[in-house]
């Protein structure tokens, strides 16, 4: 059930988040690619293959975007979101990196500290609620990077 809710997760926020409906600012030639259920688009960090939830990939086939959804901060692997951290861009206002994490509403300071803690750059740290009925709704909790990527989804 969990990983139903997860994938579920995943591709609402891929499909109402990168880009936002109606963004005029999403470059034409990204697309925005998702690992759940099937995995298409791996990137290779300092322990292997990893599959990120989410990941952004512009014309030249260039990581510029990723997006972790995790249901629980304590089984965060932070090593794991540091590397893969490492490969988005830093094309956001204050040059943080395009590195998106969704933890569930009332995990986020936790996961800040973890973040924060590893030196993991990243441009905006997410809360998510999703109810029995399969509604979703996602609140910022932090955004270093670029302030309209601070919306709410629901």
């Amino acid at each position: 059930m969990a990983e139903n809710v997860h994938d579920a997760l995943v591709n609402y926020i891929a499909k109402t988040r990168f880009p936002f409906p109606g963004q005029k600012t999403w470059p034409p030639d990204y697309r925005t690619l998702t690992n759940v259920p099937v995995r298409k688009q791996g990137i290779q960090i300092p322990s292997g293959e990893h599959f990120p939830d989410i990941v952004v990939l512009d014309g030249t086939g260039r990581v510029r975007e990723m997006g972790e959804v995790e249901m629980n901060v304590s089984d965060i692997a932070a090593a794991t979101l540091k590397a893969a951290s490492e490969i988005a861009d830093t094309d956001t206002a204050t040059k943080v990196r395009h590195f998106f994490l969704y933890v569930p509403v009332g995990q986020e300071a936790a996961a800040q500290r973890l973040l924060e803690t590893n030196g993991v750059s990243y441009a905006g740290l997410r809360g998510f609620q999703a109810s029995a009925d399969g509604q979703i709704k996602i609140i910022p909790f932090l955004t270093p990077g670029d302030s309209y990527d601070h919306q709410v989804t629901d």
